[in-house]
């Protein structure tokens, strides 16, 4: 009867690590990368302000193209432990030294609905 028991949990066992479920998985910590743009500091950029202005709001562009230094990029995303992970997205033009045009926002959305740029 004990070889039976023991022969039953094994096979339990055996069987639920198969299993894919979240209970199953254990802790998966968030995990943050990347500039996060607050509500606050996008009001406060405006076209016409300096690099080093738009430096001292939001701090160094996570992105600078090499081929156009005047485009500046802020992406974050986040993958929080259970859900969609959540992206944002933030480019900056400059013409002449001083901001020209504001792309992006402040605003999440989750990854499966990003275009495919």
């Amino acid at each position: 009867m004990k070889k039976i028991r023991i022969s039953l949990f094994g096979l339990t066992i055996l069987a639920l690590s198969g299993c894919s479920t979240s209970w199953l998985s254990g802790y998966r910590p968030p995990i943050q990368q990347g500039n996060e743009v607050k509500p606050a500091q996008f009001e406060q950029l405006k076209t016409g302000m300096s690099e080093a202005q738009v430096r001292f709001i939001l701090g160094e562009p996570l992105l600078t193209d090499a081929f156009n230094p005047n485009r500046w990029d802020y992406a974050y995303a986040l993958t929080p432990t259970y859900g969609r992970q959540m992206v944002k997205h933030l480019t900056l033009y400059f013409q002449d030294g001083k901001l020209a045009r504001i792309v992006g926002g402040p605003t999440a959305m989750p990854e499966h609905q990003k275009s495919p740029n």
